[in-house]
């Protein structure tokens, strides 16, 4: 007896159906993403390639990541008037190195992303922080509203609060980070790298969810860059979301193609660095 196929998906009509295709404009179909961070600029300071944000708009994009993570102020400026259009991730929260690095405040809603266009919406918390508990309680409801409306969620989820002592940046915070978000809701994690291929795969198998791993501070040599990038994807993340290491690169464009060359066809690090020459 033969199986006779529905023509209807799993999803419908739902907002399931909208999570699901925004998913895939930004992993595609291998599920591996690279994207460029270019909301740096309240957290980290307004450094000159973000001050030339639209030079470095238009260099990011000639290399062609998946997609770009930016704030609706920056989205705004920049894809307005933009005919093709890389994907994109709204920044819906925001920390500062300076003033309140553990507290991200809300800078953008779910609502904000499905008015704009955004591929999903992004916001970090501070795990093992004095206010680890009002950071929850704002994921768990960006985690519920896009769920209404079919946008996935992205959380930037860092072990970077005052409460870990020696702890802090261990395999072990960042596997308790990364788990928090997955178990709040969330469809992707970006949190830091524990520095080993061995290490981040325990945070990878830990995490239910679509991890990847945030470039963290610009790297000495586009070298090193590049073996990060190799170990992280050995460990089976789903992908990068780098920022000063991209933009802040001699040719932007060119380092992600390199990168590109790790994340979607699993080039060694030696191999991919042809791309730089």
């Amino acid at each position: 007896m033969t199986t006779q196929t529905t023509p209807f998906t799993s999803f419908g009509v739902t907002s399931g159906l909208g999570r699901a295709i925004r998913l895939r404009r930004l992993f595609g179909a291998s599920g591996k993403a690279l994207v460029v961070a270019l909301d740096q600029a309240v957290p980290r300071g307004v450094a000159p390639q973000l001050a030339d944000i639209e030079k470095t708009y238009q260099s990011v994009k000639a290399g062609a990541p998946n997609a770009i993570t930016v704030t609706r102020g920056i989205g705004g400026s920049l894809l307005a008037g933009d005919p093709q259009p890389l994907p994109w991730i709204l920044k819906a929260s925001s920390f500062s190195v300076d003033f309140h690095l553990t507290v991200d405040a809300t800078i953008g809603s779910v609502d904000d992303a499905v008015r704009l266009g955004a591929d999903a919406v992004a916001v970090g918390i501070s795990a093992g922080s004095s206010v680890q508990v009002q950071m929850f309680e704002m994921l768990a409801a960006v985690v519920e509203r896009a769920a209404e409306v079919g946008m996935p969620t992205v959380c930037h989820a860092y072990p970077s609060g005052d409460l870990w002592g020696d702890r802090k940046g261990s395999a072990e915070s960042v596997l308790y980070a990364a788990r928090a978000a997955a178990e709040l809701g969330v469809d992707v994690v970006k949190t830091w790298y524990t520095g080993s291929t061995e290490s981040f795969a325990k945070v990878v198998a830990g995490t239910p969810a679509l991890v990847m791993v945030a470039g963290g501070a610009k790297a000495d040599t586009d070298r090193e860059v590049l073996e990060m990038a190799e170990s992280v994807m050995q460990s089976g993340a789903a992908g990068l979301t780098f920022g000063r290491n991209v933009w802040g690169a001699e040719d932007p464009a060119k380092m992600i193609t390199a990168l590109r060359a790790i994340v979607q066809d699993g080039a060694t690090s030696a191999a991919a660095a042809e791309h730089l020459a």
